[in-house]
């Protein structure tokens, strides 16, 4: 078998929804895992990055993370860390010449911010964003933190590497925008770069991997624990996981960025940005204010 699409990134950019909306349509296997990591897991190990998934390492874990009667299911998979590293679109190519691919962005800003109030929530980062932003700014030994969160943000080289690659007919790039405000016609839009049926009901009101907060220190360190969680995710209920969601974390609304850092980012992201938008043809010229 060959796993026939790829939705590369960005992390935080609307990948999971996607990920959950193509795992229900009748015409597609999705991977068990949202994010195998097989194709960066070198480099991840390499950096030692604080995400504690199951390790994917051999063809064989990778191709058994999709069901085995698929038919004439196409697979697919989403594992974001593909976007960033440097050579992960040719090894990609190498695996599937013929091989689609879909990348989500959002405004590097409001992507960057998005990260860190998720590693927040999980335990992996105690420090403040504008902390991690500015010490790291001029530091040639810049943490993991900085380049989750900011580098990741370049996006025109990457989208680049991937045009090179399979070429802007086999790429479909999702505005994350266009994604929140209408989700029923980006899911079309999908379906027919996928060549899958676009008759496919799905309930589009709701949210996946909506960002909250612990309650207290003690509730975060125990989310921060990655089997816990699995343990959770493999055999509660999802209405009991829906009640401690509710009980045990709240929403993100008194968290917010500064002005200062938000012109900060602004300029150092505004030539990216304009190169991105040269090689997409201006799809994102509202993040230019």
């Amino acid at each position: 078998m060959k796993v026939d699409f790829f939705i590369v990134g960005a992390a935080k950019s609307g990948t999971t929804s996607l990920y959950n909306y193509l795992f229900k349509h009748p015409e597609v296997c999705m991977s068990s895992i949202k994010e195998p990591n097989f194709f960066s897991n070198k480099l991840l190990n390499e950096q030692k990055m604080y995400y504690k998934d199951v390790k994917i390492d051999s063809i064989e874990k990778y191709h058994n993370l999709f069901d085995k009667h698929t038919n004439n299911k196409i697979c697919g998979e989403a594992s974001v860390s593909y976007l960033f590293y440097e050579k992960i679109a040719k090894q990609i190519k190498k695996y599937n010449k013929n091989a689609k691919i879909i990348i989500m962005l959002r405004n590097p800003i409001e992507r960057a911010f998005s990260h860190y109030l998720m590693d927040l929530r999980l335990g992996f980062v105690n420090e403040s964003f504008d902390s991690i932003i500015y010490r790291n700014s001029k530091n040639k030994n810049q943490c993991l933190h900085y380049q989750q969160y900011i580098k990741v943000g370049n996006y025109s080289s990457q989208v680049l590497k991937y045009l090179d690659s399979f070429g802007k007919d086999n790429i479909l790039i999702i505005n994350y925008d266009d994604f929140v405000k209408s989700p029923s016609l980006e899911f079309k839009k999908t379906c027919k770069f996928l060549q899958i049926s676009k008759q496919f009901n799905l309930d589009f009101d709701k949210k996946y991997n909506v960002g909250k907060l612990a309650k207290n220190k003690t509730i975060a360190y125990l989310y921060s624990v990655y089997h816990l969680r699995r343990v959770v995710n493999l055999f509660f209920s999802d209405k009991l996981k829906l009640y401690l969601k509710r009980s045990l974390f709240h929403e993100n609304t008194n968290m917010s960025m500064s002005l200062k850092t938000r012109q900060y980012l602004y300029d150092y992201y505004l030539n990216d940005i304009k190169k991105l938008n040269l090689i997409t043809s201006n799809k994102f010229a509202k993040w230019i204010r």
